[in-house]
């Protein structure tokens, strides 16, 4: 009897705690006549929030070279290259972040606003892109994201 009541008690709490869980995600998306780029940002437990950039070629041929710098905050850039990326499945994810201080991580943990989020990445994040096509052909674009209402 006393194991039921302890159920009856304990199993509302933990239902309210997993209700309680801040679920959400928002979007950054933009495009050039070659690119099309993403910035997802999702709830994460332990970091408060994973940001996901991912491009994806839009142009033809292959793509046999690729050199991008994301600036999605003054304070947040990431670099990188990837060498005959493989665009047939769709998009490739350049880079995983997560917010870098405490007081970021604590801001995303208790739940964002679509202001808040626009707020901490600015007014346009952006995809700068440095490729060479499969002629050896080297080419330049920026993607200017925008946010992207859920």
């Amino acid at each position: 009897m006393k194991k039921t009541i302890l159920v009856f008690l304990i199993l509302p709490l933990l239902l309210l705690g997993a209700c309680s869980e801040k679920e959400w995600s928002y979007k950054y998306e933009g495009a050039t006549d070659n690119w099309n780029g993403v910035t997802e940002i999702f709830h994460d437990k332990e970091n408060g929030a994973r940001f996901v950039g991912k491009i994806k070629y839009l142009g033809h041929g292959d793509v046999k070279k690729l050199k991008f710098i994301s600036e999605l905050t003054q304070t947040s850039q990431q670099t990188g290259s990837v060498q005959t990326p493989n665009f047939k499945e769709g998009y490739i994810i350049i880079f995983q972040d997560v917010p870098n201080t405490d007081s970021t991580k604590n801001d995303f943990k208790n739940g964002v606003t679509d202001e808040e989020v626009k707020s901490f990445f600015g007014d346009y994040p952006v995809f700068k892109i440095d490729w060479t096509d499969e002629e050896g052909i080297d080419h330049t674009e920026t993607i200017y994201l925008k946010y992207v209402a859920q």
